[in-house]
């Protein structure tokens, strides 16, 4: 695991470094103030090598400095000066798309250098080269961890000043995509419920409880229970309450998908290869823990409620099945018509038990929850449901300070509750027609079952974020984290 660091030293930052990455706009870099920070013998190569790189996807110019540079390569990434507005300011992707197949730290030190054209956007600048660095590896013979990463972000009037929360950031960005790396044999319910309770060890105000295995059954979790009783190992549901001191108002509630495996169930996915990558089915709840994580280290003065709803979605002789009957926590019955559709069931069991029992104004939900995200948002941005506009708009605009791209999509239970009806219960579990806003209309179901409440719900789908390239990205920490402190 490299080690992440920062420095508002130029001598610091490049002492016993191999390998200099310079970030910037292209016309921060054809100005050449960012450069004037840096070495003659590393500047005269820096300003040339940009010169000649045009942004785009990936874009990264790499060459050998001088031996009298003290540093043995140099990596320019030039960054487009303008984005559209559905992109975010920070860059945190474009970062993420040049830096991750380069500058490897991996038995020495690399140094980054990045320009901002505003202090703003250094939360989100951090974040993004976060995920160009994951930690989990099982390579063998491999020096994975051996390197360090320094990090120096300047404007032009000067350094940025430090502050805790990039490093808590980073380190919460990682960590949540480590735990989405990881594989079912070794990231069990069992096993996330003691990283969850690890990650907030110590932490000051931080209380953590689980409901685990047929304790469900006795706390209304039928749903959840079902989803994951057949499993080897107990599903359940781990609480973190964050309560600060001389704080009494009604809390936030932050409930995560922790779908450790989904084999699809009896509705197995066996066309192909749909249930490879099935371990990144608990990057929701993966999101929730590291914000929920960071809100507490940073001392954010709200009470905060996080719920993850932990499960394995496997096949055996005790498997919930197609036609099976559920009460729900909300006291509504579901007629299963997809074992497939599972993360919605557990989603809405631990979001009405959390609605109910701590009566939180704002309830956000975080999930894998469909390959229709993607249609109808692509990779990069996650989709968000609401029942409150002006909820809405402070998720987007959260992603835009994070760096996290996400878009709004329907809200319309007038259509969409139609999907899900039933000729013997109050509603089945999977839309009946997928071309009709199936992302829209699956997040809808989880607001299905706190509609009788007065809270204001935002449901954010990042199948496609979460999981980049075939590894966990981290997405979301930083957008739960932005969104809760505007709340």
């Amino acid at each position: 695991m490299a080690h992440i660091d920062w420095t508002l030293n130029d001598n610091s930052l490049l002492t016993d470094a191999h390998t200099l990455v310079v970030i910037a706009r292209k016309a921060d870099l054809t100005d050449g103030w960012l450069f004037a920070t840096l070495p003659e013998a590393i500047r005269q190569t820096a300003v040339r090598l940009a010169a000649d790189l045009k942004p785009g996807p990936g874009v990264a110019g790499t060459t050998l400095l001088p031996e009298s540079a003290g540093v043995k390569t140099l990596v320019v990434i030039p960054l487009y000066d303008k984005v559209s507005r559905h992109l975010s300011d920070t860059r945190a992707y474009e970062i993420y798309q040049a830096l991750r197949n380069v500058a490897r730290p991996e038995g020495g030190k690399v140094a980054i250098l990045a320009g901002l054209s505003d202090a703003k956007q250094a939360l989100g600048v951090n974040l993004g080269i976060a995920r160009c660095y994951p930690i989990y590896s099982r390579k063998s013979g491999n020096k994975h961890g051996q390197g360090s990463l320094k990090i120096e972000l300047r404007t032009k009037k000067g350094p940025v000043p430090l502050e805790l929360t990039w490093a808590l950031g980073v380190a919460a960005v990682r960590n949540a995509a480590r735990l989405v790396d990881m594989p079912t044999q070794e990231l069990d319910t069992a096993v996330f419920e003691a990283e969850a309770r690890h990650a907030v060890e110590g932490v000051a105000h931080v209380t953590v409880s689980s409901i685990v295995g047929d304790d469900l059954l006795k706390a209304g979790l039928r749903g959840l229970h079902a989803v994951g009783r057949t499993a080897m190992v107990a599903p359940r549901v781990v609480i973190l309450e964050y309560n600060p001191p001389g704080v009494t108002d009604a809390p936030v509630a932050l409930i995560g998908k922790g779908l450790v495996y989904d084999t699809g169930g009896l509705s197995l996915k066996i066309v192909g290869d749909r249930m490879l990558t099935m371990k990144c089915d608990m990057g929701g709840a993966a999101a929730v823990l590291g914000a929920f994580t960071l809100l507490a280290k940073s001392g954010v003065h709200k009470r905060v409620v996080a719920a993850l709803a932990m499960a394995e979605n496997a096949i055996g002789p005790d498997s919930y099945r197609p036609d099976d009957i559920i009460e729900m926590h909300s006291g509504k019955t579901m007629e299963v018509n997809n074992t497939d559709a599972e993360g919605r069931i557990a989603l809405a069991d631990a979001a009405s038990y959390v609605a109910r029992k701590f009566n939180p104004k704002f309830l956000i939900d975080a999930a894998t929850l469909t390959g229709a995200q993607l249609i109808a948002t692509g990779k990069w941005h996650a989709a968000i449901v609401s029942n409150d506009g002006e909820l809405e708009g402070k998720v987007i605009a959260a992603g835009l300070d994070s760096g996290d791209h996400c878009m709004p999509i329907l809200f319309s239970p007038e259509l969409h509750t139609g999907e899900y009806k039933s000729n013997v219960a109050d509603m089945r579990n999977s839309v009946a027609d997928r071309a009709n806003a199936s992302s829209s209309a699956s997040g809808l179901w989880i607001w299905m079952h706190i509609d009788d409440l007065d809270i204001k719900w935002a449901h954010i789908d990042l199948a496609g974020p979460a999981f980049l390239d075939n590894r966990g990205s981290g997405y979301g920490v930083g957008l739960i984290y932005s969104l809760v402190r505007s709340l």
